[in-house]
């Protein structure tokens, strides 16, 4: 479970969230959408503790966020930003293995390296292990970067609430790896995991997500499940276009057409 309550922040003179009271549970893939400036990654980055400079409280299973212990939280949260530039060479499989840095204070443990190989393979990217990270493709190094996020998070312990948050996670993938990523995403839910991103495609959160939130100018506009609240009015109001709703035949959601 994770809990925002009466969240509201300012920069200086404006208001960037205003009034934001969620509770996400885990199990579910929940996606965060709205145009530009509606405050998606600043709800993001304050439900994961990234900005804690706001009104309101946010709760996890473990207790109120402001009081848990920074090194303790990495353990079980994993943060993926929009950008993750890297200005020097680095290898891959030292990139990943940064992300199993919290569980270790000196030298990673065998389970620790043993972590890094498993995420490697699971988003199909133990070939390139010994590339350069600074010359890979941006879909490359996107891969990578959620690798590391991932490895973060690897370990499931009983009784311990994990969270995985991503913000705009498909940024330079083409279709093919957006859908795997989705699909690899889809592969992680279980009953201690909670999954928050931010994504811009509307046909991909039929697709994938079990609970939508759609903010717009600060404000939580509308949340549910997207077979539910999702129709052309509501994509109106919130991103000012006309849409149409078409059910393909044969497939278990509608598609948008802009």
């Amino acid at each position: 479970m994770l809990k925002l309550e009466n969240i509201f922040y300012n920069i200086r003179e404006k208001s960037i969230l205003e009034n934001i009271n969620l509770t996400f549970e885990p199990g579910k893939i929940h996606m965060i959408l709205g145009p530009n400036g509606s405050g998606k990654t600043s709800l993001l980055k304050i439900a994961s503790g990234q900005v804690d400079a706001h009104q309101g409280k946010v709760w996890y299973a473990q207790g109120l966020l402001s009081q848990i212990d920074l090194k303790q939280i990495a353990r079980y949260r994993g943060y993926l930003s929009q950008q993750n530039n890297i200005p020097f060479p680095l290898k891959v499989e030292a990139l990943v293995s940064m992300g199993r840095y919290p569980h270790f204070d000196f030298q990673p443990s065998k389970k620790d390296v043993e972590i890094v190989q498993e995420v490697l393979e699971k988003l199909d990217i133990n070939h390139l292990t010994q590339r350069d990270y600074t010359t890979l493709s941006g879909g490359e190094q996107q891969r990578v970067q959620f690798a590391r996020v991932l490895a973060q998070i690897w370990e499931t312990k009983e009784g311990t609430i994990r969270y995985l948050f991503l913000d705009e996670p498909l940024n330079n993938l083409d279709m093919q790896y957006q859908k795997y990523l989705l699909e690899t995403i889809k592969s992680l839910i279980t009953p201690n995991l909670v999954i928050i991103m931010i994504i811009h495609d509307l046909n991909w959160a039929f697709a994938y997500a079990d609970e939508v939130y759609f903010m717009k100018e600060g404000q939580l506009f509308a949340n549910g499940h997207p077979l539910k609240i999702v129709d052309e009015l509501l994509i109106s109001n919130v991103f000012h276009i006309a849409s149409k709703i078409i059910q393909v035949p044969n497939q278990p959601h509608p598609v948008v057409v802009y």
